[in-house]
C-alpha cells in the first residue's frame, strides 16, 4: 500500500515543487530545468504510443477476429498501421540524384530537367549555372529503377551525376518517399474530406444555436450573420452605398471590428480561466487532494 499510494503522492509532489521553483530561480541547477522536463516527457511520451499502438491492434484486432459490426474498418485500420510503420522503419524510398557535372550539352540538360522537375527553363539554368561541388535536382524517387533512368538519360547527354538516398528521419519529411506518399496521397485526402464533412455538422449546430430565445442568443446570431458577410465580397458589396461618414457601419470594417474587439476579449476571458483551472489543478495535484492519475476518485 505504500508503494502504490505514498511513493508516487511523495515523487508529484517533490516533482511539482521543484517544477514550480524553477519559473522563479534563474540559476543552476534550475536555469534548464524545463528543457530537461521536456525531455523526460518525450521519452514517456514514446512509451505511451507504443502502449497506444498496442491497446489499438488488441481492440481493433479483437473485433477483426470475432467479426463484431463494423469488423472490415478495423481491418483497415490494422492494415493501415503496419503499412505505414513498414515505410517508416523499413522501406524508405527517397533516391535522387546529385549533378557533378552538367556536360558539354548544357541545352538538352536544362530542358530534360525542367521536365522532369516542372520546373520553368530559366529557373533550371540558374540553379545549375555553377554546379561547384554538386547541386541536387529537386526531386525524389521511391524506387531505385526509377532514378537510375533518370541517371541514365542524363549521363547520356554527357552530364555526371550520381545516385543518393535520403537519410533515415529525412525521408519522414521529404517528398517522394514511401511514408510521405501515404501521408499526402491517404491520410490528407482523408483530413480534408472529414473536415469537408465537419462543414456541415458545424451548420447544423450553428441554426440550433442561433435560434433567437433570449438577449445573449439574439446578439449571437447578429455578431454571426456580420461575421460571416463581412468575410465574402457579398458583404463589401451590400454596403458600398453607404457615405464616408457611415464607413464604420461597412460589413467588412464591422466584422474585423468584431473580431478584434469583443471576440478577442472573450478569448481572452476564457485563456485566464483556463490558466485559473489549470493553477487549481495543478495544486491539487501537488498536495496530493487529487488522485485520478493514480486511479483514484
Amino acid at each position: 500500500m505504500f508503494l502504490k499510494r505514498q511513493v508516487p503522492l511523495a515523487i508529484v509532489f517533490i516533482v511539482g515543487v521543484i517544477m514550480l521553483l524553477s519559473w522563479f530561480i534563474p540559476h543552476e541547477p534550475f536555469a534548464n530545468l524545463e528543457i530537461h522536463a521536456t525531455q523526460w516527457f518525450d521519452i514517456i511520451a514514446s512509451f505511451a504510443m507504443i502502449l497506444g499502438a498496442l491497446n489499438l491492434l488488441k481492440l481493433q484486432g479483437r473485433k477483426v477476429i470475432r467479426r463484431q459490426k463494423g469488423w472490415i474498418y478495423s481491418l483497415a485500420a490494422v492494415l493501415g498501421f503496419f503499412v505505414t510503420l513498414t515505410f517508416g522503419f523499413i522501406f524508405k524510398g527517397g533516391y535522387y540524384l546529385e549533378v557533378k557535372d552538367v556536360g558539354v550539352n548544357t541545352d538538352a540538360f536544362y530542358q530534360t530537367v525542367s521536365e522532369v522537375t516542372h520546373t520553368e527553363l530559366d529557373v533550371v539554368r540558374r540553379s545549375f549555372a555553377d554546379v561547384g561541388e554538386g547541386k541536387v535536382i529537386n526531386r525524389n524517387y521511391y524506387t531505385h529503377a526509377g532514378v537510375l533512368k533518370l541517371q541514365n538519360s542524363l549521363s547520356s547527354l554527357g552530364a555526371v551525376v550520381e545516385v543518393n538516398e535520403l537519410q533515415w528521419g529525412q525521408h519522414l519529411q521529404e517528398r517522394g518517399t514511401f511514408y510521405s506518399w501515404i501521408f499526402y496521397s491517404i491520410f490528407t485526402p482523408l483530413t480534408s474530406t472529414m473536415f469537408a464533412l465537419l462543414a456541415f455538422f458545424v451548420a447544423s449546430a450553428s441554426y440550433r444555436a442561433f435560434k433567437i430565445r433570449n438577449t445573449e442568443a439574439t446578439i449571437l446570431l447578429a455578431a454571426g450573420i456580420i461575421i460571416m458577410i463581412g468575410r465574402v465580397p457579398l458583404g463589401a458589396y451590400l454596403t458600398s452605398w453607404l457615405p464616408s461618414w457611415l464607413q464604420w457601419l461597412h460589413l467588412p470594417r464591422l466584422q474585423e471590428w468584431i473580431y478584434q474587439y469583443p471576440n478577442a476579449a472573450g478569448a481572452r476571458a476564457i485563456m485566464i480561466g483556463i490558466g485559473l483551472g489549470i493553477v487549481g489543478t495543478s495544486l491539487r495535484v501537488i498536495l496530493g487532494i487529487e488522485k485520478s492519475f493514480m486511479g483514484e476518485k
